[in-house]
Order: C-alpha cells, then sequence, then structure tokens
C-alpha cells in the first residue's frame, strides 16, 4: 500500500459541519499536494414511497422532479464550496480551485454510494464527518460515518461536529 496521499474522497453532507469537513480536505490535500473529489448523496425515496407518489404524478414528471433536485444540490454544493474558497483565500493564498477534482452528486444509499466512489476512484484518503442527531447525539459518530468506516479499507480523517454550545 502507497503511503503518498494524491486522491482525497470527502463525502459531505451540505450541513453547517461541511464547511469544516470541506476545509480539513483541502488542508490534507495542500499538505499532500493532492485533489480532492467531494461527493454528496442524495438519500433515494424508497420504493415504498417513490412508487405512489411517481403513480400520482406521473413517473415522468417524478424523474424530472428528481433531476431538478439533483442540479438544485449540485448548485448548492458548488456555491458552499465557492464560499469555503473564498473564506480560505482570506486567510491563506495556498489554496486553489486546482484542489478539486471533480464534484459529484448522486443519489442512493449514502453508505453504500460513498463505497461505491471510494471503490471506483480508489483513493488515498477519506474525510468524513460526523454529525449525530437527535437521541444519538452523544455518541461518537454519525450513522453514516460509523457504516463507512466498518467497511472501507484506505486511511480516513474523522472530522467531528463542531459543539453550538462552545
Amino acid at each position: 500500500m502507497s503511503t503518498r496521499i494524491k486522491t482525497i474522497l470527502c463525502p459531505v453532507s451540505l450541513t453547517a459541519a461541511s464547511k469544516i469537513v470541506l476545509m480539513a480536505a483541502f488542508r490534507e490535500a495542500w499538505a499532500h499536494d493532492a485533489k480532492v473529489h467531494i461527493l454528496h448523496v442524495i438519500p433515494s425515496f424508497d420504493a415504498a414511497m417513490a412508487m405512489p407518489i411517481a403513480a400520482f404524478i406521473g413517473e415522468e414528471k417524478f424523474a424530472h422532479l428528481m433531476e431538478e433536485k439533483k442540479d438544485e444540490t449540485r448548485a448548492l454544493l458548488q456555491h458552499k464550496i465557492k464560499d469555503l474558497r473564498d473564506h480560505i483565500l482570506q486567510e491563506r493564498d495556498r489554496y486553489t480551485e486546482e484542489m478539486i477534482a471533480t464534484i459529484n452528486v448522486i443519489d442512493g444509499d449514502p453508505v453504500i454510494q460513498i463505497l461505491n466512489m471510494a471503490d471506483a476512484l480508489k483513493p488515498d484518503m477519506l474525510v468524513i464527518g460526523t454529525h449525530a442527531k437527535g437521541f444519538t447525539e452523544h455518541t461518537i459518530m454519525g450513522r453514516v460515518a460509523t457504516r463507512v468506516l466498518k467497511r472501507i479499507r484506505v486511511p480516513c480523517l474523522v472530522v467531528p461536529p463542531v459543539n453550538q454550545q462552545d
């Protein structure tokens, strides 16, 4: 296994924590002269939900609405990345857009899609955030991060949530 880090996979959830996760990925990219592949997964409707909606509004319209949602999410992600880049560039001039290899917005099960992307890209590192919600907020990691970390076979940087009360 190579110890050089040239490719970083960074799944983000578009929550407030995404900024910190992306910042960590960019810092690692700068330190190792690596490229970052950013991934956002839109959770799919399960068949029990999607079929009645598609039947009610029509399959074609449902597919169109899902594509619109992907486009909106991609635009939001690109806007967040631009804001983050502007914020970083105020602090340091060493971060550049060339660090971003790809921005991927796909739908499906987040855990499966992150693992599929890792299989396809063969990254040297995964930078993933944690953001437990509700009654699980006091656990160490969120559900997606925990399930990904159990199955992925590359070095991982786990970025904890920012405590809003501190």
